[in-house]
């Protein structure tokens, strides 16, 4: 590939013009062969004075996307250096250029003498935001000359004082809301490997997590509950470290903790040059106030040479907030120094790295998903992601990852290593339940969740063991017999769920919402595709896709990881925004499309389109309409005759069937009552009415164009509340076809004839009706 000033010869003129004629840069050489390099003194006149800086501008291959690095020298070039210089690759001039670095100590110099002092942010502004080198040098003058004045350097609020530091730790330190929050001035904090076993010596740790941290000279704190997985067992929390001292001294010991000690400090920290600089800093200028301030502890540590050793400076950065530097002290080489050598001599040996420090906390952890996600609202949200497989898995992260407060995870297989091609836990979980699996993923991936695993049989288990109380849920199953029975239960009780599917291979997939009383539910969408209802999309199968094998009654069907985590991504979009909306929107059904469907005219325009539609209860589904309490009437003449029955046989039991009407609008009219028939059974506690009786009494009824539509029957005493028995034979007959109703009536007397009317819904709580009469036809 050319380089970067053959392909940009403009930008090359324009740069040499401006480094050659800048007043404030006397250039002493340049040159350009494999880079582009200039050398010479930023002249810096102050109060009639000036200050010469030497200095080098290194232009980057990827000029002019990137800017070119500026480096302050402890002299000057020659121009044999510049043009040896520039005849070698990028990364060795810049190698040659650090061994002749000047180090200021203050913010925005690297380690290699380099300066840090513009930044670019050109996302979707339709090119690249580039600098020419006049504003380059205006740059770095504006900034040596706030050095020399001892004025604020003009920047953002945003300043990682670590990226300031010639000298940086690969550990990075991550602090948890504890070390925002705790009041004092001074004292220890401890800190462990998030992730990784310990090794033999935490030195060769890179991921800290904090701890704890704990205040010199106040009284324990109280217990918050807060425990950390992660934390040694017996100090597992802040309160614990605090009660058992003796404990984190043996953990430190076995190299399970890290200690550290920390102060409060009343300004921002400079970039600091060494350990007398840092105890100049923290006595305001003065070394030896700066020694009061070192407590015993670490006085005991720097002598017996313990390493590494931990130093964080807690200051209030310039929007306010609490903020943290963290220091970690070691020797670069083993110092000659007597086995007695007092703290002084031990302090000044030690070299200063700076770690990268990370707010570990809820609000900090979510700021990426801020715009999209209102962490405030969806951290109080739960949701149950019932089928933990491919699509439910992709699901369940994206729904932690986003800051779902509580997940609970539903399945009950097992993850087989094939099932890693497309899930989203590898073979490493192969023979783990599916819902511990992905409870682990998830968890890693977002902390602050609360995430819990059911190895759960949805047709084994009523829905109330295991859809959380609260919130929503969400089945990627896609099997008709268990969802059906999910979404008959969660009608029932009154439950939003969502559900979810891939179709025709993962190249077309279906979402649905069904919110009790608002949508149609799964049944009604059965009734729908039965009519051919023109606002339900159909998709037909692919039978290019068949389904590939059936693992016991499990069966596999084709589809990408790619198809699926997109299919899993747009489940969940529409999931959080439903968490997030004041109210729900009227559309409940959403067909994504990579292929045309016939009769859709949009998914053959537009590839990777997103239909949607509102179905509302279908007005013959018997779970959405068990829901709107239906009206009885019955005819006085029945009602006279069941009263008439119930008194004759007073102190038994006795009863028959219902039959008459179902009117349009589902009020159902009580026509006619059978008596109990020859045959029948009566007692004080049991009555079994003539079956053949009742059967020939109901065929001919409905000659009559009358149907069957409940029972009656009566106690032997003053109670005409059903019993448990009423109830089960009720709910029998509501689910059998032959019976035509799916609202079932129940008349029960008293013995003195004092009746009482409750209708039985398929898959709902029975309700108490009080009926109305009809009079008796002429």
């Amino acid at each position: 590939m050319s380089k970067w000033f053959e392909r940009h010869p403009f930008i090359l003129h324009r740069e040499i013009h401006q480094l050659s004629s800048h007043g404030d840069y006397r250039q002493v050489g340049i040159a350009c062969n494999q880079v582009l390099l200039s050398a010479g003194t930023l002249l810096l006149r102050l109060n009639g004075k000036v200050s010469r800086y030497p200095a080098a501008f290194l232009y980057p291959d990827s000029t002019p996307f990137a800017l070119p690095t500026v480096f302050l020298l402890e002299r000057e070039l020659t121009e044999q250096e510049v043009t040896k210089l520039a005849a070698s690759s990028f990364a060795h001039a810049t190698a040659s250029l650090g061994q002749v670095k000047r180090l200021i100590y203050q913010r925005h110099q690297n380690s290699n003498g380099s300066l840090c002092l513009l930044e670019q942010d050109n996302v979707e502004q339709l090119g690249a935001e580039t600098f020419d080198a006049h504003s380059i040098i205006n740059r770095v003058v504006q900034w040596l000359k706030a050095l020399e004045l001892g004025t604020p350097i003009p920047e953002s609020k945003e300043v990682e004082l670590y990226a300031h530091f010639p000298g940086k730790a690969a550990t990075r330190i991550l602090l948890t809301e504890t070390y925002f929050t705790t009041v004092g001035q001074q004292g220890r904090m401890y800190f462990t490997p998030l992730l990784q076993e310990p090794r033999k010596t935490l030195a060769k740790e890179r991921l800290f997590i904090g701890a704890g941290i704990l205040v010199d000279g106040i009284s324990m704190p109280p217990d918050d509950g807060t425990v950390w997985h992660f934390m040694p067992d017996g100090i597992n929390s802040p309160n614990l470290l605090y009660r058992y001292p003796a404990k984190a001294q043996r953990a430190t010991k076995q190299f399970k903790l890290l200690e550290g000690y920390w102060w409060q400090v009343a300004q921002e920290p400079p970039v600091l040059r060494d350990t007398e600089h840092l105890l100049a800093f923290l006595g305001g200028g003065n070394i030896n106030q700066g020694l009061t301030r070192i407590s015993s502890e670490l006085k005991t540590a720097v002598t017996e040479a313990r390493q590494p050793l931990l130093i964080g400076l807690r200051f209030t950065n310039r929007k306010g907030s609490p903020e943290w530097l963290m220091l970690k002290l070691e020797a670069s080489e083993t110092p000659q120094l007597p086995k007695g050598a007092l703290f002084r001599q031990r302090w000044a040996a030690l070299s200063i790295y700076a770690c990268p420090v990370e707010a570990f906390t809820a609000k900090e952890y979510h700021t990426r998903n801020a715009g999209r996600v209102a962490y405030d609202v969806i951290s109080q949200q739960a949701v149950t992601v019932v089928g933990c497989g491919a699509l439910g898995s992709e699901v369940a992260d994206c729904l932690g990852k986003a800051g779902v407060g509580s997940l609970h995870l539903v399945d009950n297989q097992l993850l087989h290593p094939h099932n890693s091609v497309r899930h989203l836990a590898s073979y490493a979980f192969a023979e783990l339940p599916k819902a511990i699996a992905v409870r682990h993923l998830v968890k890693l991936h977002n902390f602050f969740i609360e995430a819990t695993p059911a190895i759960s049989n949805v047709l084994n288990e009523p829905l109330d063991k295991y859809l959380l109380p609260s919130g929503i849920g969400i089945c990627t199953i896609a099997d008709d017999n268990a969802e059906e029975y999910i979404n008959e239960q969660a009608v029932n009780q009154g439950r939003t769920i969502f559900y979810a599917r891939a179709l025709r291979g993962g190249k077309m997939a279906r979402i649905f919402r069904v919110i009790p009383g608002q949508d149609a539910c799964f049944h009604c969408l059965i009734l729908y595709k039965r009519e051919q209802h023109p606002n339900f999309i159909s998709v037909p199968d692919d039978e290019q896709l068949p389904t590939i094998r059936n693992e016991c009654n499990n069966p596999i069907r084709p589809a990408s990881a790619a198809d699926l985590k997109l299919i899993a991504s747009l489940t969940s979009r529409l999931l959080l925004d439903h968490l997030q909306a004041p109210t729900p929107g009227p559309v409940n059904q959403w067909i994504w499309a990579t292929e045309p469907l016939p009769g859709r005219p949009a998914t053959s325009e537009l590839p990777f389109v997103l239909e949607t539609c509102q179905l509302p209860p279908h007005e013959q589904c018997p779970y959405c309409n068990a829901r709107t309490p239906t009206a009885v009437a019955i005819r006085a003449a029945a009602y006279a005759f069941m009263q008439e029955e119930t008194i004759g046989r007073a102190g038994t039991e006795t009863g028959g069937i219902l039959t008459g009407h179902i009117q349009p609008d589902g009020a159902i009219h009580v026509l006619n009552a059978s008596g109990p028939g020859p045959a029948a059974v009566h007692s004080t506690a049991l009555f079994k009415r003539d079956v053949a009786y009742c059967q020939q009494f109901l065929a001919d009824e409905e000659k009559a164009g009358r149907v069957y539509v409940g029972e009656w029957h009566s106690h032997p005493n003053e109670n005409n509340n059903p019993s448990q028995t009423d109830l089960t034979s009720l709910a029998a007959i509501a689910y059998q076809l032959n019976y035509h109703t799916s609202k079932p009536v129940m008349l029960i007397f008293s013995r003195s004839g004092r009746g009482r009317c409750t209708v039985h819904p398929i898959g709902a709580p029975h309700y108490l009706v009080e009926p109305i009469f009809l009079p008796d036809p002429a």
